[in-house]
């Protein structure tokens, strides 16, 4: 579980950007959906990239 957490933190900072950016340029419909698709993914796999991973070592 401990290796999903850079993603999921991504993930969550994406939906709140989503969040902002909805709220501040009040986007409807197929816009708002494209965005709340995409920022959260991206998100995520921006900080599961970012995030230093540990070798596991035998």
């Amino acid at each position: 579980m401990k290796d999903y957490l850079p993603y999921l933190l991504g993930a969550l900072v994406g939906a709140l950007i989503a969040f902002a950016i909805s709220n501040l340029l009040a986007l409807q419909e197929t816009p708002q959906l494209m965005l709340f698709a995409l920022l959260p993914a991206v998100g995520g796999a921006l900080a599961e990239r970012l995030s230093p991973h540990r070798a596991d070592r035998f």
